[in-house]
């Protein structure tokens, strides 16, 4: 018997991995971001980047992220990506930006596990939200002239002083402003 004295006993090591389930949902560290651009900014240009935070370990942490809801501008004037490396929010412009035409833009960026656990789905959604502003900053764009080109004949008799012709031309920032 063992324990008894003259009873047989033996020692093993014995080595337990815990690995880490996807029990936690991803979580931005605010509710509201705000970022600006200028209007002239090309496509492509990244507008700002955005974590949301996961207390999981390893891939258990990817997320992805998606951008919903732009109020106002007709929709995608943004995109989205989610960097492999950071697992940030690579906000980045779609459309051309027009500083006139709307001079914010408001965004609701969701994180959501790249990797759901299903025996958590009771846990509820494994996401979250947060709202991102955009202000477009004001670049000064030349006048426009109407019609962008034109032929003014004058005669070569004309006296100095004669009205040759009327051109007009229009300031695209500001409605109604004139040109100087």
């Amino acid at each position: 018997m063992a324990g008894q004295l003259g009873g047989l006993s033996g020692s093993t090591t014995v080595t337990i991995v815990v690995t880490d389930v996807n029990d936690n949902p991803p979580r931005f560290p605010q509710k509201m971001y705000q970022f600006s651009i200028q209007e002239s900014a090309p496509i492509g240009t990244a507008v700002g980047r955005v974590k949301a935070e996961d207390s999981d370990v390893g891939e258990n942490t990817d997320m992805t992220y998606l951008l919903k809801e732009e109020s106002g501008s007709g929709g995608h004037v943004f995109k989205v990506t989610t960097d492999s490396d950071t697992q940030e929010a690579v906000i980045v412009v779609q459309k051309h930006l027009d500083f006139e035409s709307q001079p914010v833009h408001t965004v609701v960026l969701e994180a959501l596990n790249k990797f759901v656990d299903p025996r958590f789905a009771d846990l509820g959604t494994f996401r979250d939200q947060a709202i991102v502003r955009v202000a477009v900053t004001d670049v000064d764009e030349p006048p426009e002239f109407r019609p962008p080109s034109g032929l003014l004949e004058v005669q070569e008799d004309a006296q100095v002083g004669s009205l040759v012709g009327v051109v007009t031309a229009r300031d695209p920032d500001a409605a109604n402003r004139p040109v100087r």
